[in-house]
């Protein structure tokens, strides 16, 4: 699991940055139609038929591939009719919106108009369930609709309509366009003239339709994500599919509760009584009805299946299949037996038929989140299936870890479980370490239970964690604990679902006696809230993702301890035979360097933070807490120690081996002739320092301050960031080059605070005046060192200059996402998604 370039960190940059494989000119666009990454056409497709073929189903067509349109006959005009729109080929790129699944869902109605038959989407955002006709009536008046397209009639014959429907999909039914533009891609236009229907992929059944064109969109400036991944990137070809289901009926809509990650669908009800607002929340779930209704526990009359993508490779594929079936234990809590089932799709599966809850083996240029898509019924919240987005390279950034920790584990670093011991003896995996191939399969595991969580209609908890891993809704960092002064990757992640998982799945699928719903959720939501389950908004510092332990000071130490073992192992001994020496520069160095950036990220939450709970009425449960002070205390302490010299310094054993790697390309800190550790630490330093001088911090520190008696105040912040940067001494050339790297990043970092239009009054004049102080004192001080002296004499001509004019002289963000700042700058590596 050895991995060149930016492997294991996402990037956007240039396609001159690096080599591209191309796809040849002048392969035909049928023989392209499955590959995952777009396609350009130079010239429109001959016709591939002759004759006209009909087919019977829900909506029947008939595709005239000699004329290149298609005829539908409408079969009910007026009614509900669901529509979905689907990218069938993708994008290529985690950083383009365009990977396979759904990306458009609709109800829509055929609605005749003399000599045409309109295309028109409903408005589901705004409803009258509970008004008269004229109520309803007069809410559907008030709002706009969209007519998708305007079909002409061609002939009609018995009560049945037939009309010429390609202006529907001759269109950019999936916002392509914006898509592209809103990731400064460029302009680009939906091209008729190189755009067809995709027969093979055109099917009717009696329930549902699908029809699937390929649509080119043309431009003239193309972005750099659209060159990289396109063979003419003035030319971008994807297929689209578009889905017609026949509306189901007989569903029961659950309400939704803040209190509980349960996803809804959200929508305005005019209908409500006038001294409640109109907004109203359902559910999303699936349909579950139990075979015996009688029973406590009953297998599922349609059991929830999800279908694995062939192009999974084994046994990444049997790992994914027993993480979906933890979900299992959950709905047993809810009364259901064997309600999900994973099985491998038929070979002759359509991934895109509207029928399935499909898996997708996604594969990118780069390494990119994966994404549980649904597909419900937007009238009702009821999930009908899925498209789920499973990224191929995660796995190999799991394996990128465990290369950044193998140097300081006991062994081969085994003792990694997973849940189903039989994938530990598949033959694909047999080479690498043990320790390296379960971690991988146990994390696969985990994040298709993750994603496949969303299809079943869940939402993160990224609070979880301190409950112990309650979740597998969490975003997860693997566990990197120490044990007789070794990593102990025995719990690197977790085995099964969680309480809190149970929880959700109780809340959305358990049958009540009739009349007893309400109360039995409200008694799902209170049972949790006793045994300390956490959920809570993302305004609550303990919403925070890639973190890990029950509070944020056992995270932090946890961290710094581990990461001092890496970097005091890592070095050669990690290499394949015959792998360059230069291949620790790439990104398992910063895996090992930054492997606290998490549990740093979480602990400034802490810092001029409050407790903020989701609660209702009569609930004994606070809406907000202070976080006492002794704990900010504590974390400030921890987090301030991540800046100490010792800790950014590189162990010069390792700086020795850290020559250029021949295959990366992450700028200069990989293709300098001399790596340089002052970077690395003003990458670390900014990480720390910038967040504690936001400005919405400082506010909230300064509001805070009149209310909580121990509160961390805004100048006890800054006095202690004072004491560890401008106001400590180091005699170590080595340590003052670093002390200076974090005296410069406090400085810019208060600079930016004082220059912010959103920095309250007091706290910008608080560090106006602390620069004004800093730059006098300055001018005093004297070092031996000539580079420190002028560090000193600088720096307070800086301050001048900036409090001339502080908004025209501040400087800007270290931390930008990596390639997105000047080379002079020094941005963070990307970090998320970790696997």
């Amino acid at each position: 699991m050895r991995f060149k370039g930016a492997t294991g960190w996402a990037t956007g940059q240039e396609a001159g940055m690096r080599q591209k494989a191309r796809i040849a000119a002048g392969v035909a666009v049928m023989a392209l139609a499955m590959g995952a990454l777009p396609i350009s056409v130079a010239v429109a497709a001959p016709a591939v038929a002759t004759n006209a073929a009909k087919m019977d189903g829900f909506i029947p067509f008939t595709f005239d591939a000699a004329k290149g349109r298609l005829l539908m006959d409408i079969p009910l005009f007026d009614s509900d009719v669901l529509y979905y729109v689907s990218a069938a080929s993708g994008g290529g790129s985690v950083e383009l919106p365009f990977d396979r699944g759904i990306m458009v869902s609709a109800v829509i109605h055929f609605k005749r108009v003399g000599g045409k038959v309109l295309v028109v989407q409903q408005n589901m955002d705004y409803r009258s369930l509970e008004g008269d006709a004229a109520h309803r009536q007069g809410v559907a008046d008030s709002f706009p609709t969209s007519v998708l397209a305007a079909l002409p009639i061609e002939t009609e014959s018995g009560g049945r309509v037939t009309v010429d429907a390609t202006s529907l999909f001759m269109r950019d039914a999936a916002n392509i366009e914006a898509g592209l533009k809103r990731t400064n891609q460029g302009n680009f236009r939906f091209d008729e003239k190189r755009s067809s229907f995709y027969p093979a992929r055109m099917k009717a059944f009696p329930e549902n339709t699908e029809i699937e064109t390929v649509a080119t969109f043309a431009g003239d400036a193309p972005g750099a994500l659209v060159r990289n991944v396109t063979p003419d990137a003035k030319s971008m070809t994807l297929r689209i599919h578009h889905s017609f289901l026949k509306a189901p009926t007989g569903y029961v809509p659950r309400v939704g509760d803040p209190r509980i990650g349960v996803s809804t669908l959200q929508f305005h009800d005019f209908s409500k009584p006038v001294n409640q607002g109109p907004e109203t929340e359902w559910v999303t779930r699936w349909r579950l009805e139990k075979k015996d209704p009688s029973a406590a526990m009953s297998e599922p009359v349609k059991p929830i299946v999800f279908y694995f993508d062939p192009a999974i490779p084994e046994p990444i594929r049997t790992a994914m299949k027993e993480g979906t079936l933890w979900w299992n234990k959950a709905y047993e809590a809810a009364g259901f037996k064997d309600a999900i089932r994973a099985v491998d799709a038929p070979a002759d599966m359509d991934p895109m038929d509207i029928r399935y809850a499909y898996v997708l083996w996604i594969n990118r240029d780069e390494r990119g989140f994966s994404s549980g898509g649904t597909y419900r019924d937007p009238r009702t919240g009821e999930i009908l299936g899925s498209k789920t987005r499973m990224d191929t390279h995660r796995i190999r950034t799991i394996g990128n870890y465990w290369d950044a920790y193998a140097g300081g584990l006991p062994g081969d670093g085994s003792g990694v479980t997973v849940a189903d011991p039989s994938l530990l003896t598949a033959g694909a995996m047999a080479d690498m370490p043990a320790g390296q191939r379960d971690m991988i399969l146990l994390r696969q595991a985990l994040l298709t239970a993750h994603e496949l969580g969303h299809a079943l209609g869940f939402g993160h908890n990224f609070a979880s964690s301190l409950n112990d891993r309650a979740s597998v809704m969490e975003y997860p960092t693997p566990r990197v604990a120490v044990k007789d002064g070794k990593l102990d990757l025995s719990q690197s992640f977790m085995p099964a679902i969680g309480a809190y998982d149970v929880f959700m799945a109780r809340y959305g699928s358990t049958v009540f006696p009739p009349g007893q719903e309400k109360a039995g959720l409200e008694a799902i939501i209170a049972e949790m809230r006793a045994a300390g389950i956490l959920y809570v908004p993302q305004t609550d510092p303990r919403w925070t993702w890639y973190d890990d332990r029950a509070t944020p000071t056992e995270n932090l130490k946890e961290a710094y301890a581990a990461r001092a073992i890496m970097l005091a192992n890592y070095g050669p001994d990690m290499l394949l035979p015959g792998e360059p020496v230069g291949s620790l520069r790439n990104a398992r160095l910063w895996m090992a360097y930054l492997h606290h950036r998490y549990a740093i990220e979480s602990g400034t939450k802490y810092i001029g933070g409050q407790y903020t709970n989701i609660t209702v009425k009569g609930e004994a449960m606070p809406a907000t807490a202070f976080i006492p002070g002794a704990m900010q205390r504590e974390v400030l302490g921890l987090l301030l120690d991540a800046i100490d010299p010792k800790a950014m310094a590189i162990p010069e054993s390792l700086q020795a081996q850290l020559t250029p790697d021949p295959g990366n390309n992450l700028e200069d800190l990989s293709t300098d002739p001399v790596f340089d550790p002052l970077r690395a630490a003003r990458i670390l330093a900014a990480q720390v320092l910038e967040p504690l001088f936001a400005p919405d911090r400082a506010a909230r520190m300064v509001a805070l301050a009149t209310r909580q008696s121990d509160a961390v105040t805004l100048p006890e912040m800054v006095d202690a960031v004072m004491a560890k940067t401008w106001n400590a001494s180091d005699s170590s050339v080595a340590d003052k080059a670093l002390r200076r790297v974090s005296q410069r990043v406090a400085l810019e970092a208060m600079m930016i605070l004082g220059a912010s239009g959103e920095t309250a009054p007091e706290a910008r004049a608080y560090a106006l005046d602390r620069l004004a102080a800093l730059a006098e004192s300055l001018k005093s001080r004297k070092d031996g060192d000539p580079l420190t002296a002028a560090h000193y004499r600088q720096s307070a001509r800086d301050i001048a200059r900036y409090l001339e004019d502080p908004v025209a002289h501040a400087p800007k963000s270290a931390t930008s996402p990596w390639g997105g700042a000047p080379r002079s700058r020094f941005p963070m590596p990307p970090g998320p998604p970790l696997g």
